[in-house]
């Protein structure tokens, strides 16, 4: 492996640790506190639509469910960064996809021992989702930035 690919791993395999640590902290507040935190965020973003009417609760569950989403879509996004230095890149994403899938099914077994929190499984396909979304940034991002593709189009100008 080179130099360059160990780097990238490490940089990207830490990231991913230090996100999947945010991930559990979050999955383990407490009902009330994970709710209080949504409140306040949902008054935040969407203030001036339930001030002029808008159901608060509706658009606070929507914005937990892209919370759900948005927090596996980085994970999925740095764990495929860093898999893809380490492994061919089809064997890494689809081993990316199965460990953020299990990362799923693990952290809404994690809020079965949290008070005031539930295991859904619905949770457990929008987190795996959401992943899936942030893998395939990453392909993306890999693939504009390949070095085979560079090669093919060695005059290709990156200013568009």
């Amino acid at each position: 492996m080179q130099n360059h690919s160990r780097k990238r791993a490490s940089i990207f395999g830490l990231a991913s640790a230090a996100w999947i640590g945010v991930l559990f902290f979050f999955s383990g507040q407490s009902g009330e506190a994970s709710g209080e935190l949504s409140q306040k965020l949902t008054q935040f973003l969407f203030g001036w639509w339930i001030d002029r009417g808008a159901d608060a609760l509706q658009l606070e569950h929507v914005l937990r469910k892209l919370a759900h989403a948005g927090i596996f879509a980085v994970a999925g996004f740095l764990l495929a960064m860093m898999l893809t230095s380490l492994l061919p890149r089809r064997r890494a994403l689809a081993t990316t996809f199965l460990v953020c899938a299990t990362l799923a099914v693990a952290n809404e077994l994690h809020e079965l021992g949290v008070p005031a929190r539930t295991c859904s499984p619905v949770d457990m396909l929008i987190d795996s989702a959401g992943a899936l979304g942030g893998l395939l940034c990453a392909a993306a991002v890999l693939h504009v930035f390949s070095p085979a593709r560079r090669k093919k189009n060695p005059n290709e100008s990156y200013d568009r």
